[in-house]
């Protein structure tokens, strides 16, 4: 029986790369069309695709090879192909020099390349001229586009406009043709704060961190904020109305042209004095010579301790012996307590902190007393809305004031009514269910939790259940206790917790 020359030719294997970058994804070069068309030219050739090699949206990748290149050259060595097919030889590397490497490694591994776009032979002196031609070309067009990208930045910053992700405190949105920031109406009061903050001198980036820990604020990413991320957004123009251009990176060069400041066409959040003084505040920061370095220890109520008398916050401090003690400092914020420079060994209110956190033990049929706590809540959610709303008008009206001086004499008035207005409010907090079940599963659990972690999340633990942690220095006692608004409903069942009149959590020893 005849075999026609067609069926008898030897099958040979093949492989596929395919690539495409973030601005051709949907476009005709899409991995799926490049895919397709390299399939049909196989066929034409009588090759069996046996393997598919990819990068997605890489076209930045900072190594010389990318992962799918890198995976395919292996491959070549095993002598897993005989030809590999590209849609242009662009799609393999960039660089020209890089393009003829791979060229030459696949050559010495017997694996012959093709582009199903475009036809050369490198077994010939033409197709060599060829090759490298369109490489030269795929070269010249990265460089290219590399540096018509920077020119529509700057033209888009010179015109007011952002470039890149908006930076907390915005978000993003359609306007016309354009994207553009827009002030996010429940985080603009908090940035104006934690201007305020850095600009009253008394608060390090640290500190301001803490603080938005403590609220509840996280980044876009859902972490915690660092001192870092408040530097980064304090020393941010866009915040008072302008957006930057720091113009290309340098080859060769580590640092970028100078920034260049242009009036944004967005909102500003904070007004352009308070971001000066801000400025101000910090520099004087800078130029506070450190004498010596502390190693930080762990204070498991920082953030969280307050004096039962006047409400301020209680400074952790250690001495060189390595004692450590929360201490109220009223007097350095321009007031004065009754117990103005007492204070309490850490270790000894620790101690009743964690006879306290093992008390916190809900009751066998928690679930169901929760169910008709939430339906309580609800019925209410109306009554305290227009509670809510003046308190806010009124927290709004007294920032206005300190923006424009009338608190210049006095700025620790204004921070002790703010303060004094933010707890009503969170008084008021809605009680949002899925909240409130996280809590309870914190709250179930935390017996156990509190046993076998370590002391920095024990400190972690104490943050995420409370607001306020209140010490009585006279009797060196805790004496009363504010949760976040999600677990309060949870406290009102645990046997060894009392409501005081006030709104507060007393523990019954």
């Amino acid at each position: 029986m005849q075999t026609s020359h067609a069926t008898s030719q030897k099958t040979r294997s093949g492989a596929a790369y395919i690539r495409y970058s973030s601005s051709m994804q949907n476009d005709s070069f899409s991995l799926d069309a490049q895919l397709r068309q390299i399939k049909a030219c196989a066929k034409q050739d009588g090759v069996v695709i046996v393997r598919v090699y990819s990068d997605e949206a890489q076209s930045a990748y900072s190594k010389k090879y990318r992962p799918g290149i890198t995976a395919m050259l292996d491959d070549a060595k095993r002598g897993v192909f005989e030809v590999l097919y590209c849609h242009k030889i662009d799609r393999l590397a960039r660089r020209l020099e890089w393009g003829i490497e791979i060229a030459k490694e696949l050559q010495k591994n017997d694996v012959v390349l093709k582009a199903v776009e475009q036809n050369f032979d490198l077994e010939t002196p033409e197709g060599k001229l060829m090759f490298h031609l369109l490489g030269s070309l795929g070269e010249f067009y990265s460089d290219n586009l590399s540096k018509e990208t920077e020119k529509g930045k700057r033209e888009r910053v010179a015109q007011g406009y952002h470039n890149g992700q908006v930076p907390w405190g915005y978000i993003s949105e359609q306007v016309g043709d354009r994207r553009m920031a827009v002030p996010d109406e429940n985080l603009q009061p908090v940035v104006e704060e934690m201007f305020e903050r850095c600009a009253s001198g008394l608060y390090y980036d640290q500190q301001i961190a803490d603080w938005l820990n403590e609220q509840g604020f996280r980044t876009r990413l859902k972490r915690l904020f660092t001192k870092d991320a408040v530097r980064t957004m304090l020393t941010n123009p866009m915040y008072k109305g302008y957006v930057r251009y720091y113009g290309a990176f340098v080859k060769g060069k580590s640092r970028k042209a100078a920034e260049t400041l242009y009036k944004g066409k967005h909102i500003p959040l904070v007004s352009e004095a308070l971001y000066a003084r801000c400025q101000d505040a910090r520099r004087k920061r800078r130029g506070k010579v450190k004498t010596r370095q502390v190693t930080r220890r762990i204070y498991l109520m920082n953030g969280v301790v307050a004096c039962a008398h006047c409400g301020g916050k209680l400074r952790a401090q250690s001495t060189t012996t390595g004692n450590r003690y929360y201490r109220e400092v009223s007097k350095y914020r321009g007031e004065m307590c009754d117990y103005a420079g007492k204070s309490v060994s850490a270790d000894i209110v620790e101690e009743q902190l964690g006879k306290l956190m093992q008390q916190l033990v809900l009751p066998d049929n928690w679930k169901e007393q929760l169910d008709v706590l939430l339906k309580e809540a609800d019925s209410k959610e109306l009554d305290v809305e227009e509670e809510r709303t003046k308190l806010r008008a009124h927290i709004r009206r007294l920032r206005k004031s300190y923006t424009n001086g009338l608190f210049a004499d006095d700025e620790h008035a204004f921070w002790a009514e703010i303060e004094g207005l933010q707890a009503q409010l969170n008084a008021l907090e809605s009680v949002v269910p899925e909240e409130v079940d996280s809590a309870s599963q914190t709250l179930s659990g935390l017996t156990d939790a509190w046993e076998i972690a370590t002391l920095s999340e024990r400190s972690e633990l104490v943050k995420i259940i409370f607001d306020e942690i209140y010490v009585d220095l006279g009797t060196q006692k805790i004496a009363k206790l504010r949760p976040k608004s999600e677990y309060k409903v949870l406290f009102d069942m645990v046997e060894k917790l009392t409501q005081s009149e006030d709104g507060f959590y007393i523990f019954r020893d």
